[in-house]
């Protein structure tokens, strides 16, 4: 926030010490308090380190462990101590024990920290005692030689903001405001003065205002130097990360793109150059690294988002699009024109990501990685909760309330309610700013100095994890380099089938081996056939299926992309389907629309477009552009495109738009704040779409007990999968003590087959790697889905744990029993 004014920034913490257990629910929080302010960068990194230390040492979120031996140890003449406020040593003995206490409680902070590091500070709150307080504090620095420093002490910015401030107190107190009435101050009197205000009120102690800013001057930095760089990497004698990088690129070219053109290969090494010019090799030296970790244990992962733009990121394996032959713009990814780190984001199957993130740990040290947190902001729902609660209403009354505002919408807007007026004031002034704190989905950072000397680290309440205090957003400012390792249900589900049809039918399936472009599957999709299917299961995209029609890859690529609010608000969706069905002719607003929209057919879909388009036809720059792409689906994403309406608007005019057309151009820009799918994010998921879509047509009951080993995820509850297996000929089986595994899973029926090895049933063509081409859908064609069913000899028997009242532990427990002793002989024995 000062960064864009120009204004100096000092950096530092209030530090609570001699805490006896964590203090949230408390009114009166316990633990004395000492101000660190950082001496420039050198300062910050021992800081930052010390609240690291503690919070770890504390070993339970919200109790850091501080000793004032070990803080003075880290100073090392590198902090500036203030004396604080009430519940600083020095203001707490004065209060307690009068000015002699008072003296040696500021003896004991020289004494630690150096003379030339403690400064006396005065804060007038208007009370009773504020001035009697400050002529003793003036007078102990006098007499020791110690300077003071005139402050706000302030805890809002507006003499306004006062009850807001109380019921925050309250919120965190847990406590409605008549309880916590008698430990609030008397008056509003803690907000920000102007210099005026506080020469007045410190006009008898000559020269404490003044001190401040001198303070203030000498203590400033620019943050940003003191930005890490990543963990060094070990590659090959005779490598550098840069050679070694290329090497791998190269080595993988033959395989991927054996008829290699002269354009493609100049592509590569484009893309090469500029990872290089941007010192970037390391970055994905470390992925690869993760990604083949996984492979190496036999994870599934993929890697998407921007990062499918990438020939270096499909050729390394990190991502299964190829970039090239989908002519996906690699500056989409990275550019040599924008001063950004890069960003690839890795799914997981969520059952096994705790492997890579332990991994991650353990390679480059817990105090080298940590995972990002996530600033949870006040939305109308909690605001209207908390609000009711700090001004005296009970939860009941509380949810009925918040159950009359809508999830995400203005609460300024909503007037059908009868919540009370100071109510819906107080949440409205709390919106979008912070509540509590999370953990990231996936993002950790590396560094190649101990992440805690750049940003405190607290452990997180999930077991072996720690957290950095600062979100995603923080961490792309300061330059620290993020991994998203995400965990995604889909691919847990594809695992679990892929192994139980190589024990059931001896098939060996993956998804780079899964034959493409097969016309039943996209046949079942237009028959809205999607059930337990990645992204096509929700009604609204069941909706959409039959009446767009896949029948090639891109089209279920845009099939995911449409059912979005971007997409959706910007009114897309219809006019795509018209045109993809020849039922209406593709046209563009303006000719140069036309490259960005061809091969959307005139209508922008995708993150990527709407940024081509903000450049053709709105004369943004490519600065402008890479705003857009931050706004789309931010939290304030509809302020960041709102400073460019004017820029675009002038464009629009200079190229000949005005009026409606330009209007209608700009909401549709305005609609993908609310959210929109970039085409690489898209791509890559639509991998998924058709993996899980043809394994669901091929082999229905292995799918099943896929998707049942990695509930919950999806839409539809076991219930509902299983019987739509049902409807696909599948045979369901009750869990049983003898036959039952923990999870489901296959089990062959009699048949005229080898019982010891049932093999695949079905059309033997359907696993040819080249399919004759798709034709149009025949909507009175008959369902010849039976037909291609592959895995027609086997069951999905239940697993032990779809009973209710057995957990996992205990159906591991009866399983492992069974294999060792045999077969339960009554109940008792089961007991």
């Amino acid at each position: 926030a000062a960064e864009p004014t120009a204004v100096q920034t000092v950096f530092g913490a209030e530090l609570s010490l001699d805490l006896p257990a964590p203090q949230n629910g408390r009114p009166d929080p316990a633990g004395v308090h000492l101000l660190v302010l950082a001496r420039g960068e050198e300062g910050y990194h021992r800081l930052a380190t010390a609240i690291t230390e503690a919070q770890l040492a504390g070993a339970e979120k919200g109790r850091p462990r501080y000793h004032p031996e070990e803080l003075a140890e880290h100073a090392g003449g590198q902090w500036a101590i203030l004396t604080g406020c009430r519940k600083g040593a020095v203001r707490r003995a004065l209060a307690a024990g009068g000015t002699e206490a008072a003296g040696r409680a500021l003896d004991d902070l020289t004494a630690l920290f150096g003379r030339d590091a403690v400064t006396v500070e005065l804060t007038d709150h208007g009370m009773p005692l504020d001035s009697t307080h400050n002529d003793v504090l003036a007078w102990l620095a006098a007499e020791r030689g110690l300077p003071v420093v005139a402050t706000g002490n302030v805890h809002y910015a507006r003499p306004e903001d006062h009850l807001l401030a109380q019921a925050v107190a309250a919120v965190r107190a847990n406590r409605s405001l008549d309880q916590l009435d008698g430990y609030l101050p008397a008056a509003g009197t803690a907000f920000l003065r102007s210099g005026a205000e506080m020469r007045a009120r410190f006009g008898r102690y000559p020269g404490a205002v003044e001190r401040s800013v001198a303070l203030a001057d000498e203590l400033a930095f620019p943050l940003r130097r003191a930005k890490p760089a990543l963990p060094s990497q070990q590659v090959p004698d005779g490598h550098t990360p840069m050679s070694y990088l290329r090497q791998l690129v190269w080595d993988a070219v033959p395989a991927k793109y054996p008829a290699l053109s002269p354009a493609d290969a100049e592509r590569i090494e484009r893309e090469l150059g500029v990872i290089e010019a941007k010192d970037f090799p390391g970055y994905f030296l470390i992925v690869w690294d993760i990604v083949a970790e996984a492979q190496r244990r036999g994870i599934l992962c993929q890697g998407r988002g921007s990062a499918a733009n990438s020939a270096v990121c499909y050729l390394l394996g990190i991502t299964a699009v190829d970039s090239i032959a989908y002519e996906l713009p690699f500056e989409r990814f990275l550019s040599a024109l924008r001063n950004e780190e890069p960003d690839i984001d890795v799914d997981f199957d969520s059952n096994r990501r705790e492997e890579i993130i332990q991994y991650v740990y353990d390679k480059y040290g817990r105090d080298r990685a940590a995972q990002v947190c996530n600033v949870i902001q006040y939305r109308p729902k909690n605001a209207v909760r908390d609000m009711a609660g700090a001004l005296g209403f009970g939860p009941g009354q509380q949810d009925a309330f918040s159950k009359q505002i809508e999830r995400w919408g203005p609460l300024a807007d909503a007037d059908d309610h009868d919540i009370p007026p100071q109510v819906v004031e107080l949440a409205n002034q709390l919106l979008k700013t912070p509540r509590h704190l999370g953990i990231h989905s996936g993002g950790m950072v590396l560094t190649d100095r101990p992440v805690g000397q750049v940003v405190p680290i607290e452990p997180a309440r999930m077991e072996n994890r720690t957290v950095i205090q600062w979100d995603k957003d923080d961490t792309a400012w300061m330059g620290l380099v993020k991994f998203d390792l995400l965990g995604l249900g889909m691919l847990a589900a594809l695992q679990h089938t892929f192994d139980l049809i190589r024990g059931a039918t001896g098939e060996d399936w993956k998804l780079a081996t899964i034959p493409k472009e097969e016309s039943a599957v996209y046949d079942m999709l237009c028959r809205a056939d999607s059930i337990g299917v990645f992204q096509v299961e929700s009604r609204a995209q069941m909706g959409l299926l039959p009446r767009l029609q896949p029948r090639r890859f891109y089209d279920l690529v845009i099939q995911i992309a449409l059912i979005r609010p971007g997409p959706i608000q910007g009114g897309a969706v219809h006019p795509f389907v018209r045109r993809k069905l020849g039922r209406e002719p593709v046209s563009y607003a303006h000719p140069k629309l036309e490259p960005a929209l061809k091969r959307t057919l005139g209508v922008p879909v995708f993150q990527e477009q709407l940024m081509q388009m903000a450049m053709a036809i709105g004369d943004c720059d490519p600065e402008d552009a890479d705003l857009l792409r931050r706004a789309m689906g931010s939290k304030r994403g509809v302020e960041r495109i709102e400073s460019l309406k004017a820029k675009l608007f002038a464009g629009m005019a200079r190229n000949g738009l005005t009026g409606k057309a330009a209007k209608g151009i700009y909401q549709q820009i305005e609609a993908f704040a609310n959210f929109g799918f970039a085409e690489s994010h898209s791509l890559s998921f639509a991998l998924l779409v058709y993996a899980s879509s043809w394994l669901k047509l091929h082999y229905p009951g292995a799918f099943l007990a896929g998707l049942l080993r990695a509930q919950p995820m999806g839409f539809y509850s076991s219930a509902t999968l299983t019987a739509d297996a049902g409807r696909h000929g599948v045979r369901t089986l009750r869990p049983c003590l003898a036959r039952s595994g923990v999870d489901a899973g296959l089990e062959a029926q009699p048949a005229d087959h080898d019982p010891a090895r049932p093999g695949p049933t079905g059309m033997s063509s359907c696993t040819d790697r080249h399919q004759p081409p798709v034709g149009e859908f025949d909507r009175d064609a008959p369902d010849e889905s039976a037909a291609h069913r592959r895995d027609g000899y086997f069951a999905v028997r239940l697993g032990l744990v779809e009973v209710r009242g057995i957990g996992r532990d205990l159906a591991e427990k009866i399983v492992a029993s069974r294999e060792t002793d045999g077969m339960f002989a009554s109940m008792g024995d089961l007991a």
